[in-house]
């Protein structure tokens, strides 16, 4: 008796993802500001405990796959990233993904070295179109943000800083130069 063989389609449908399953779709890039300017790094951490937020827009919608951020980390220090929603453009605390990093992921010691370092979320978030933000916080070690240059980089979003001493809500990211947004790309999976 002979065994049919499978036809070219079935072996094509079987090595093709099953329609819909988002997690088969490419990321692409949802938001960013990219310019980094290399003066200086903002505290994230430190004896203040200076969290960091920036809110971005995206206009479709997605899988939120991973943030690309450029920091600078001691070994020990764990980063806690999440993404909120926002009320009026500030993140509000409605948490929608959360991801834990440890802090050797964004080490640049010995040979200090500018660039975006990946932070993939393992349960990523659906998001509709509109204004989310990214928070930052360094747990038991500190770390050092590369922001952008001074001015409004990102019109689409602002950057803000919360730390100890300062009110409770969070606080336009300034400096003696004006105001800045954070370093950063979003990529989602378009759904």
């Amino acid at each position: 008796m002979k065994i049919p063989t499978p036809t070219l389609a079935l072996v094509l449908a079987a090595a093709l993802p099953a329609a819909g399953d988002a997690s088969a779709v490419e990321p692409e890039l949802g938001a960013e500001q990219v310019n980094i300017d290399t003066t200086g790094l903002l505290a994230l951490g430190g004896s203040v405990h200076q969290r960091l937020a920036q809110a971005f827009e995206l206009h479709e919608p997605g899988l939120l796959s991973h943030l690309m951020l450029p920091l600078s980390c001691q070994p020990k220090a764990t980063v806690y990233v999440t993404i909120e929603k926002t009320s009026a453009g500030v993140p509000n605390g409605s948490v929608l993904a959360e991801e834990k990093v440890p802090g050797y992921v964004f080490t640049s010691i010995p040979t200090p070295a500018v660039g975006m370092r990946m932070v993939e979320f393992t349960k990523p978030a659906k998001l509709d179109p509109g204004l989310y933000a990214f928070t930052l916080t360094a747990y038991d070690g500190d770390c050092g943000a590369y922001v952008g240059p001074p001015g409004n980089s990102y019109p689409a979003g602002r950057g803000y800083f919360i730390a100890d001493g300062n009110g409770p809500a969070w606080i336009e990211l300034f400096d003696a130069a004006g105001v800045r947004d954070m370093a950063f790309q979003v990529h989602h999976r378009p759904l």
